[in-house]
């Protein structure tokens, strides 16, 4: 099978976190010092990924050519990509144990659709929960996801190191293809 996963920059941050004017964000401590973009960080296609309709064309093309797949996105976007999307994709939650501090009420989860294909959607012999509870990496790219995290995606795709392919979209950190030569996961 051809499974795919996308970690987009997130619609509507991409110049902000990743284009070439992305020098500094906030502190993840609040009241702490403001960091530096980390080398490697800026993408001078970061901009285009602030139109929705990028996004929209990202999600028809994972329809269209993988058999599954999961797509990374932030809160506010999921009543975009969810008019986009298969009505039978999961919708899923990753929770973070450092959650940002950006307001009033602290962002600590982001959802993570997965369309796992229709031969894999029957009790097997492994259940996966659609929640993972683990903190963000400490270093890298910003929007990197943890090893855990790749995990549980691929896990919930039914991913077969026998059989399967695996696409990553955005192999900024190459954090997906490190797991994926791991073999299997569970």
């Amino acid at each position: 099978m051809k499974l795919c996963i996308a970690d987009p920059p997130y619609l509507g941050r991409g110049a902000a976190l990743y284009g070439p004017d992305a020098l500094t964000f906030p502190s993840k401590v609040a009241g702490g010092p403001r960091e530096r973009v980390r080398a490697g960080d800026a993408n001078k296609q970061a901009e285009a990924w602030d139109d929705p309709a990028a996004h929209r064309i990202m999600v028809e093309r994972l329809i269209s050519d993988f058999d599954g797949w999961c797509i990374a996105l932030n809160a506010d976007n999921l009543f975009e990509y969810l008019a986009w999307v298969p009505r039978d994709t999961r919708i899923c939650s990753w929770h973070k144990r450092d959650p940002f501090p950006a307001g009033r009420i602290v962002r600590s989860w982001e959802p993570v659709l997965v369309y796992v294909p229709q031969e894999r959607r029957t009790r097997g012999e492994t259940q996966m929960r659609d929640t993972l509870t683990t903190a963000s990496p400490k270093a890298g790219l910003i929007g990197a996801k943890p090893p855990a995290w790749t995990r549980w995606v691929l896990d919930m795709l039914g991913y077969d190191p026998e059989t399967d392919t695996v696409d990553d979209l955005f192999h900024g950190s190459g954090a997906v293809a490190a797991e994926v030569a791991q073999g299997v996961l569970l």
